[in-house]
């Protein structure tokens, strides 16, 4: 389903030197890689695999989107890859991106081809979690990895799970949850939830009721930011504010139109009389914005620090710096021990990463990406250090990763 937020934008300006720097120099960070358990290794019997020598790269095909909403996403997250591969040696890792186009299908057949025309050893790059579920048998029948990396908005789905695909997020619907969870006991048990249409058919939504009902809180009512058809509600919202007093707005939206939300919060004047919470993409939006409204409380959750200079990069140029990492780091213990297939699956699996958002690993158990959260006042002046929020355990995801299903099939900001 596709709505007005999928709207082209503007193309974004070149990458900064500031940052560019920024992810080579961070991109040197400690990598440890541990070969793990076996698990899901003896149900399958791969065929023999050439062995990764010293001075040999691992050949990588990296599918990327190229949607609408954020053109420069793939850009972004090739620019991170490529900076890392460079500044530890560039040896490792040959790098063949694919611009797919922004839906599950078109990434799914860019894969088939890129398999079929290339000797490739893994694929990595932005796709749908749950769509790549599916191309397990292509992948056991090439003998070919997948290192997902995506926002995380949906919660992995555990009957899904395949020993060839592995996951490396930004952990958004974990935020969510934590934001919820923090919310309730530290502003107040009474919430209104404004979400965007293009976000509302992703587990980040429900993630945060989760958690605020974990601690006591109760979402009073939930409302579309706009309509299917672009048509605005935030006047609505601000007029349910002032009748029904919450303790806190929690907001989540996505797209060129997302960027209303924080104009409306400044100039509406409900910012007087309740705090906001923000999450997903509108967080980051929000967290660029240098001043907000005077009397605001603004507060988010995210999975990567926001400072007030231009040293850090965007979230996916780190997020591509990850996978290129992880890549690396599989590929140096794949050469000790000698083959690639469902060997090579398990090295990406085990791998832990201290990178710009600090130590990245996978639970064993669920496959989510487990990595620090981070609590920051956007309205602080001057501004101050984030607080470390601890990551979302995978027992927060019982009963939560089954009962929550995405509304809709796609990408969270790929269409």
């Amino acid at each position: 389903m596709e709505f007005e937020d999928t709207a082209p934008l503007a193309s974004g300006a070149p990458e900064s030197e500031s940052r560019r720097r920024f992810v080579m120099q961070t991109g040197m960070a400690t990598t440890a890689a541990v070969l793990g358990g076996t698990m899901g290794l003896a149900h399958a019997a791969p065929r023999p695999q050439p062995s990764l020598s010293a001075g040999q790269s691992l050949r990588v095909g990296m599918l990327l989107p190229e949607g609408r909403a954020y053109p420069q996403l793939g850009a972004q997250l090739l620019a991170g890859a490529r900076a890392y591969a460079e500044q530890s040696g560039g040896g490792r890792l040959h790098i063949t991106p694919v611009f797919y186009g922004g839906h599950t299908r078109q990434a799914e057949r860019a894969a088939r081809k890129l398999l079929a025309m290339e000797p490739i050893d893994v694929l990595t790059g932005f796709v749908d979690p749950s769509a790549a579920a599916g191309w397990a048998p292509m992948l056991a029948e090439r003998q070919v990895p997948l290192l997902v990396g995506d926002t995380g908005a949906n919660a992995l789905d555990p009957k899904a799970r395949s020993s060839w695909i592995v996951h490396n997020n930004l952990g958004y619907w974990q935020a969510a949850w934590a934001a919820g969870r923090w919310a309730a006991k530290a502003l107040g048990p009474r919430a209104i939830v404004a979400v965007g249409p293009a976000d509302s058919g992703f587990d980040h939504l429900h993630a945060f009721e989760r958690g605020f009902a974990s601690a006591g809180g109760r979402v009073q009512a939930t409302v579309f930011t706009r309509a299917a058809d672009g048509t605005s509600q935030l006047d609505a919202l601000a007029r349910l504010v002032r009748q029904t007093r919450p303790d806190l707005v929690f907001a989540l939206d996505s797209g060129p139109r997302s960027a209303e939300f924080p104009q409306f919060w400044a100039r509406s004047g409900v910012a007087n009389h309740v705090q906001l919470v923000v999450g997903g993409m509108l967080a980051e939006t929000m967290a660029a914005t240098s001043q907000p409204a005077d009397g605001s409380r603004i507060w988010t959750v995210r999975t990567l620090p926001a400072t007030q200079d231009d040293r850090h990069p965007s979230q996916f140029h780190v997020l591509g710096q990850e996978l290129a990492q992880r890549l690396q780091a599989a590929a140096v213990l794949s050469a000790s021990i000698g083959s690639h297939g469902l060997p090579l699956a398990q090295a990406l699996s085990t791998a832990v990463l201290t990178t710009p958002r600090g130590e990245v690993g996978l639970d064993p158990y669920s496959g989510e990406t487990v990595a620090p959260l981070y609590l920051q006042g956007l309205h602080s002046t001057p501004w101050r250090s984030p607080s470390t929020l601890p990551p979302v355990a995978t027992a927060a995801c019982h009963g939560l990763c089954e009962a929550l299903a995405s509304w809709v099939a796609g990408t969270y900001l790929a269409a």
